[in-house]
């Protein structure tokens, strides 16, 4: 990663022609998520022999708190296929943000709240415990439950309630 690190370097103080960059922010659940995003065509000699790569972009996320003020910050890394006559900073950032949105909406959820990694079925009931779950998710999700850890919860507490939810069970 030496080499992205040297691609943005002087990038805050001037921008060579086809370097882009945007910011934006959202609030959401309590909390102002601030989005930076670079993205430069000026690949090095190693990166351009990679079938495709057309840019390079850095993205820099900045998480604070409404409530209590803490902050989180991360920074990726990622390379394209699109160059910058196709898409600048802000729509490869759009792009990276809907991939993790995907991610975050199914697999964050069978991960960490229904622990499916933690699992300890295999073969074919392993497969259809992780269909249910696929499908549990997808339920939530299409019924715009937004609070899924909460739901799971009084699930948990009660049963019937699921089913009610999955229209399985019906008083």
């Amino acid at each position: 990663m030496e080499w992205a690190l040297e691609v943005f370097k002087g990038m805050e103080e001037r921008r060579l022609p086809g370097e882009t960059e945007a910011v934006w922010n959202l609030v959401r659940d309590g909390e102002v998520w601030t989005y930076r995003v670079w993205a430069s065509p000026y690949l090095p000699e190693e990166v351009r022999a990679f079938p495709g790569a057309r840019q390079v972009v850095r993205m820099e996320r900045e998480v604070r708190h409404k409530g209590t003020g803490e902050v989180r910050r991360t920074v990726s890394y990622a390379l394209t296929s699109l160059g910058p006559e196709v898409a600048e900073a802000r729509r490869l950032g759009e792009l990276l943000l809907y991939r993790w949105e995907v991610e975050n909406r199914s697999f964050w959820v069978r991960d960490v709240l229904l622990h499916e990694d933690a699992c300890q079925v295999r073969g074919v009931g392993a497969q259809v415990l992780a269909a249910l779950r696929a499908f549990l998710v997808s339920m939530l999700h299409r019924q715009g439950v937004r609070e899924k850890k909460a739901a799971l919860e009084a699930f948990s507490f009660n049963p019937l309630s699921a089913l009610r939810f999955l229209g399985l069970y019906a008083v």
